[in-house]
């Protein structure tokens, strides 16, 4: 009896040991104990982030760690996302780095696209900054010329939206136009849609633009500065000058 007893239980033993095992191996348990016993700190963070987009955290661990930068440095991020600057905080947070600066999601000029609703013509992506505005581009049909229109700038986040500019009158011809703004436009929302409205002097003549473009050129002009790193859009380059 006590031998059946014995038997039942050490099966039972079994099963159960069975069944944890199973469990960990669906979770990839053992992997995941692999994975943090291999990879130090560093190495799991930088896994955890793209190298070079949005923080881009890997591109930067990799520069921190070339170039032994432990104090901030200024990181430029045209990603729509936060600032990594954390990154480099240390206790001494007044010392900086003097000759150098990151880039991340660099382009020296930007071609922002729009989609056409009614006579509003709405970015299809975000815009962080509306420095170095150069030129907006578009095109007005065969049917649209010698006519005198306005236009006003707007931004839009969370569906609130605010007027940053109004144009003078300009004189239309058909085709594509070329209208040079070179401004730069104080930020109201950061992070938002862009959206051009247009306005017929004539009010009885409707407006059919199509393929509107606006070009933005950045603030640093690369072949100014000495390039340490590259990799894609991110850069290490000289501060100054």
């Amino acid at each position: 009896m006590l031998k059946i007893i014995s038997k039942n239980n050490n099966f039972k033993v079994v099963v159960i040991v069975i069944f944890i095992l199973a469990i960990f191996q669906n979770f990839g348990f053992a992997k995941n104990i692999f994975k943090i016993l291999k990879n130090n700190y560093s190495s799991r963070l930088i896994n955890s982030y793209a190298y070079c987009r949005n923080e881009s955290i890997g591109f930067l661990s990799y520069v921190k760690n070339k170039y032994k930068i432990d104090k901030p440095i200024q990181v430029n991020n045209y990603f729509i996302s936060p600032n990594p600057s954390w990154f480099f905080f240390k206790n001494n947070i007044n010392a900086k780095v003097q000759d150098k600066m990151i880039l991340l999601g660099y382009l020296e000029n930007e071609v922002i696209k729009f989609k056409k609703t009614k006579n509003e013509f709405v970015s299809i992506s975000d815009i962080k900054k509306l420095k170095d505005i150069n030129k907006i581009v578009f095109d007005a049909g065969k049917h649209n010329n010698n006519k005198e229109i306005k236009f006003e700038i707007y931004q839009q986040i969370y569906g609130e939206r605010k007027k940053i500019y109004t144009s003078d009158l300009k004189l239309i011809s058909k085709g594509t136009n070329v209208v040079e703004l070179n401004k730069n436009f104080s930020n109201t929302y950061s992070n938002a849609k862009i959206i051009i409205k247009f306005i017929n002097v004539l009010k009885n003549k409707n407006i059919n633009f199509i393929n509107l473009e606006l070009y933005k050129s950045n603030e640093i002009n690369l072949s100014d500065h000495i390039i340490y790193e590259k990799s894609d859009n991110c850069y290490l380059i000289s501060k100054n000058d």
